[in-house]
């Protein structure tokens, strides 16, 4: 992974950290422990869905460009298949609430791109690689 990308990944990463309290503690003032857990439980699982994308493609990428595009899809199935056999196993599941659940993936979804896409679009990525840069 290159410094701007680790740089990008973490950026998003600490944007979605601080949003975690602020929605951890909607979640237990409006419903309860539960919901806080479940709040919790979706920051993380947005920041994670994300991350584990963008440490793939890098790693991809520094293979090879050309494996960028189907790790960026291979990864994103797995993840989707992986989601949905996780949801379906937890569809009964009183340990958390699924409503604070849901709505914490949204908004960590929310933070972690908005974040993402801030920090990509005011870091100077060089487009073109000299011969000090490497293949």
């Amino acid at each position: 992974m290159q410094d701007h990308d680790a740089r990008i990944v973490r950026g998003a990463i600490a944007a979605t950290a601080l949003a975690a309290p602020l929605a951890i503690g909607i979640a237990w003032l409006v419903a309860g422990s539960r919901a806080a857990l479940g709040a919790g439980i979706g920051i993380a699982l947005a920041a994670a869905f994300f991350s584990i994308t963008t440490f793939v493609v890098a790693w991809a990428g520094r293979v090879s460009p050309d494996l960028m595009l189907p790790s960026a899809l291979a990864t994103y199935a797995v993840k989707l298949v992986a989601l949905g056999i996780a949801l379906w196993a937890l569809r009964d599941t009183t340990a958390f609430d699924r409503s604070a659940f849901a709505l914490a993936v949204v908004g960590g979804t929310i933070v972690y791109l908005g974040a993402e896409l801030r920090i990509a679009a005011r870091t100077r990525i060089p487009y073109i690689s000299g011969p000090e840069d490497g293949p």
